[in-house]
């Protein structure tokens, strides 16, 4: 008589664990498909967008298809030499070929888009702070900031829940 008392106690315990799991893995599931509020953009989608920005004909646009690859490439690029605890121990002269290429392709990019044409002033106002050999971490920090808010924006980029809101640019639909 002891041993079924016993059964029926850890049974409890066992359903309470599977239904808060349960509520975990659900809530889980739906936020994720729910993308934490950023717009999944289709690869058509993601093509308007690039009509926003493009490289002038007969420029140097580096390997770069299009300006939302450029974008994507140096988000990531920033992840890499910046992200998870990477701003602590910067290598400066990497840093400043990072923006010297950035300006290079900068330059070569085209837009009629107010905001975007605004943000990437700013940016540029930060690569000159890093090409000058200013170690001036905020500046990294706030180019990283910028790269990835362009690369939700302009390329429906969806690896992260992570959103500055530093870009003047937020894609609209008539991008």
């Amino acid at each position: 008589m002891n041993k079924k008392r016993n059964w029926k106690w850890m049974i409890l315990p066992a359903t309470l664990f599977l239904m808060a799991f349960g509520v975990y893995a659900g809530y889980s599931l739906w936020e994720s498909g729910n993308g934490g509020n950023i717009r999944s953009l289709t690869a058509s989608e993601g093509g308007r967008a690039e009509t926003v920005a493009v490289f002038q004909e007969n420029t140097d646009k580096g390997n770069y298809k299009n300006v939302g690859d450029f974008i994507s490439k140096f988000h990531t690029k920033y992840n890499d030499t910046l992200g998870w605890g990477g701003i602590d121990s910067v290598e400066w002269e990497e840093q400043r070929e990072i923006a010297s290429e950035i300006r290079s392709v900068l330059a070569a990019v085209e837009t009629d888009n107010v905001e975007l044409q605004s943000d990437f002033e700013v940016i540029s106002n930060y690569l000159t702070s890093v090409e000058n050999g200013r170690k001036d971490k905020k500046a990294l920090l706030m180019l990283h900031r910028y790269f990835h808010d362009l690369d939700v924006e302009f390329n429906g980029y969806r690896g992260t829940k992570d959103y500055f809101n530093v870009t003047k640019y937020k894609y609209s639909e008539n991008d």
